[in-house]
């Protein structure tokens, strides 16, 4: 490099320059991933009426476009259940379907009709999820689509479980893949999931089970206030990697 009074700068002070300047672009794209959690959060106030056997009948398992897309993920059964399966399920409902609002009143679609046209809300992912975790394998005492109110007036839908995280209740985000983000410098995890502690579970169902919040919640007790300092662990966490990454290519760009 030439500097304005026609030397040359010295190599270290060019490198260095051009890898502080990465840390910034770093630094900035980092911060941009962790607002990717930018999905409509779309009201559930429309959940439908009626009796507790009406919300289980959208949980389908055995329905055989649910059956399809599981060997389509998993390949043939009979599976072993893993870490790696639940991601990819996760990861390929939150990449193949669409977020899209109902046009006029909420209507529920069944996983099948998800399915179909690969477009859905809040409640639609989470009922195609937690179908596809059942159908997977995980038992109906680990996995629910719950429904969450964050105390002003907006409502969401979302997974709880507590089979993939040795015996600890989770709340899932079935919009985000289990990778947020992914690209040139490596993957940025972020733990978008994190932020659905605000919401205060009214309740939870799955194909054999329902629960109100007449019934006790135990997966929610301590989770609404928990979640701030996890999801700011996970920042800065996910940050550092990101950084760490990028820095390690750099050097690996400009040094052979």
């Amino acid at each position: 490099m030439i500097s304005k009074s026609g030397r040359a700068l010295p190599v270290k002070k060019n490198l260095s320059v051009v890898i502080a300047a990465a840390l910034v672009m770093l630094l900035v794209s980092g911060l941009s991933c962790m607002s990717y959690a930018t999905y409509p959060m779309g009201s559930v106030a429309g959940a439908p009426s009626g009796t507790e056997s009406r919300y289980q009948t959208y949980i389908t398992p055995e329905d055989q476009s649910v059956q399809e897309i599981l060997r389509d993920i998993l390949g043939t059964p009979p599976y072993e259940l893993s870490e790696t399966g639940f991601n990819d399920i996760r990861d390929w409902v939150a990449h193949n379907v669409k977020y899209k609002s109902d046009e006029r009143e909420d209507y529920w679609q069944s996983s099948e009709e998800t399915l179909n046209i690969h477009t859905g809300d809040c409640e639609d992912f989470s009922i195609l999820l937690c179908s596809l975790l059942r159908a997977y394998g995980i038992d109906p005492a680990q996995v629910f689509v719950a429904l969450g109110d964050d105390g002003e007036g907006d409502g969401h839908a979302f997974i709880i479980e507590d089979w993939n995280q040795d015996g600890d209740w989770q709340r899932i985000e079935p919009q985000a893949s289990s990778q947020s983000y992914s690209g040139w410098l490596g993957s940025f995890e972020t733990d978008l999931d994190a932020e659905l502690g605000k919401y205060d579970i009214t309740l939870a169902f799955n194909d054999l089970y329902y629960f109100d919040n007449s019934d006790s919640f135990s997966w929610s007790e301590g989770q609404a206030n928990a979640w701030g300092f996890s999801d700011l662990i996970s920042t800065v966490r996910s940050i550092a990697n990101g950084l760490t990454r990028g820095v390690q290519y750099l050097l690996r760009l400009l040094l052979g």
